[in-house]
């Protein structure tokens, strides 16, 4: 990118900084925390990059399926079990353990919700975070 009064050096050497540094970024960003999918293209002039072009379009909301024919304490069980896979916890005693303690399960959806809602930064192992 240059400046275009020429006083200032280049922000980036090339076109693939600029993708990784900003753009790819950016794009995820808006992506994850708006309800908009975004894209963008790299017009040329030539061989030159000389416009970006952004493209979107409304995100369908992602739902966790309801088992309506199921209890509610079953549909309970079972959106645990979804959340303690989601967050990698899959050895049967520990499943086990936190299924059938109403404390637990209670922690258990505080804790994706907190996950979701960015209240808790979990970056790397979020399940080793929630036992």
């Amino acid at each position: 990118m240059k400046d275009p009064k020429g006083k200032e050096p280049e922000l980036f050497q090339n076109i693939s900084q600029l993708r990784a540094r900003v753009l790819n970024i950016a794009v995820r960003q808006v992506s994850e925390h708006t309800g908009l999918e975004i894209d963008y293209q790299l017009l040329e002039e030539g061989r030159a990059h000389d416009a970006v072009r952004f493209t979107g379009a409304r995100q369908q909301p992602q739902q966790l399926p309801i088992p309506f024919e199921q209890p509610a304490e079953d549909a309970r069980a079972f959106s645990a079990r979804q959340h303690l896979s989601a967050l990698g916890i899959t050895q049967p005693q520990l499943v086990a353990t936190i299924l059938g303690d109403p404390k637990h399960l209670d922690q258990l959806f505080k804790f994706t919700n907190q996950l979701k809602t960015d209240e808790v930064k979990a970056t790397k192992n979020p399940g080793e975070l929630f036992l």
